[in-house]
């Protein structure tokens, strides 16, 4: 069983969609009722760690101004040329590569695939 995931406000919709269709549990901040489209980043954290998703963005704020206590893990995409096809099977392999995202961060990169 795979970690579930909490998309930031910055990922592709259709990335969420893709994920899904792997089987993985993963909520977009946009849909989610707890949060919204430009909720402050210190309440996904917050959820975050609260609900053990793990955050994925490419807002790296998340890997400056938070620690390893502060959230469940950061799946961070730091190419943003990724398409978002590609984006999905990066953290597909990445999720399905280790036991517990445990508050690390994960840069969701090709050397994944």
């Amino acid at each position: 069983m795979t970690a579930p995931v909490l998309a930031d406000e910055n990922v592709d919709h259709r990335v969420v969609h893709r994920l899904e269709h792997y089987g993985i549990d993963v909520e977009h901040v946009d849909f989610t009722s707890e949060l919204n489209k430009g909720c402050p980043d210190g309440r996904i954290a917050e959820y975050s760690r609260e609900t053990g998703r793990v955050v994925l963005t490419n807002d790296d704020d998340f890997l400056s101004s938070f620690g390893s206590d502060d959230l469940a893990g950061v799946l961070f995409v730091e190419d943003e040329s990724l398409d978002y096809a590609t984006v999905a099977e990066i953290v597909n392999a990445i999720l399905e590569a280790i036991d517990g995202p445990e508050g690390r961060v994960f840069y969701v990169s090709e050397n994944w695939l």
